[in-house]
């Protein structure tokens, strides 16, 4: 019995001692990842640091109010038809008596001054624009016509026995001066970001000045003896009197008429644009006022013009916001 008991408790601690060391070495194991875990935690990571978001600026818009100005060049062509006589004139046969002369021709002058206008971008970006205009502008177009006249001989019936004989030559003098132009107009075009491109349209005014001087040539005036009427000239019955005939008339006016034109605007920045632009103006037709020939003796100047502006011009604008 007792070595058959001892042989029991050997067994016994024998397993004891088996178990014992299985736990010891799963404790060991557990401490030895523990251990490990808060190693790693403590070791430098070799993720960066977070990276910040990319700004994206937001669209370019070309909504706002601006105001800016202009420089650049206008042409004017203009087609003239002058009909230069005194009312109620007849050659020696009783007919009535008109020189008309017809003409063209162009000149070329400085424009410059300011603008001013909203516009309204339907989508940032790229997108329809809608918007409106107006400006001012001096102009210097300037025109001076010569035209060169053959009359015959004529008569008046104010002054029956009289027979009015030109030298041969006369001359008329018109001088046409455009002194401002200006447009009120609507804007529409489609923007690419910084860069639009419009068409344009609407009312144009323009202050015109106008100078004429007419049949600058002697004319003799030769009264029948025992005439109705005097001499016109010096009063006198029957002599033949030189005097220069003529006419002098100014005046000035206000025309307005429409334009059309395009252009194209980029935006330095997102408050100063620059433009280049082209507008066709037509001002519809001029007409000079009568002189006179003689006291009481009204020399019709039948002048008509129709004038056309072409203008060609670069500016800057501010846009507000």
């Amino acid at each position: 019995m007792s070595r058959l008991g001892n042989s029991i408790g050997g067994t016994r601690v024998s397993a004891w001692r088996q178990r014992f060391g299985r736990s010891l070495v799963a404790a060991a194991g557990a401490s030895l990842l523990l251990a490990g875990s808060a190693l790693a935690a403590d070791l430098p990571t070799r993720k960066g640091p977070p990276v910040a978001p990319v700004y994206i600026p937001p669209p370019f818009s070309w909504t706002g109010f601006y105001l800016g100005g202009n420089v650049g060049g206008a042409w004017a062509s203009r087609n003239t038809n002058n009909d230069f006589f005194p009312l109620g004139a007849t050659d020696l046969n009783g007919n009535a008596l008109f020189v008309p002369t017809n003409g063209n021709g162009s000149n070329s002058g400085f424009v410059g001054g300011i603008q001013g206008g909203y516009n309204y971008q339907f989508t940032p970006g790229a997108g329809f624009v809608l918007g409106f205009e107006t400006d001012i502008d001096y102009s210097n177009l300037n025109k001076n016509r010569n035209n060169n006249l053959f009359f015959t001989s004529f008569a008046l019936p104010q002054f029956p026995g009289t027979v009015f004989t030109p030298s041969g030559l006369a001359a008329a003098t018109h001088n046409n001066n455009n002194q401002y132009i200006g447009t009120v107009r609507l804007r529409a075009g489609y923007a690419w970001d910084h860069f639009l491109a419009y068409i344009t349209g609407g009312l144009a005014y323009g202050g015109i000045r106008n100078n004429g001087n007419g049949f600058a040539a002697g004319v003799t005036a030769t009264t029948a003896a025992g005439a109705p009427v005097n001499n016109p000239v010096n009063g006198l019955p029957g002599p033949t009197s030189a005097f220069l005939g003529g006419f002098t008339t100014s005046n000035s006016s206000t025309k307005t008429g429409w334009t059309i034109g395009a252009g194209g605007e980029y935006a330095i920045t997102n408050n100063w644009t620059v433009k280049a632009e082209y507008l066709y103006a037509n001002f519809g037709r001029n007409k000079t006022a009568p002189g006179f020939f003689l006291p009481g003796v009204a020399f019709a100047v039948n002048n008509t013009s129709s004038i056309n502006v072409n203008i060609f011009r670069v500016g800057v604008n501010y846009k507000f916001w």
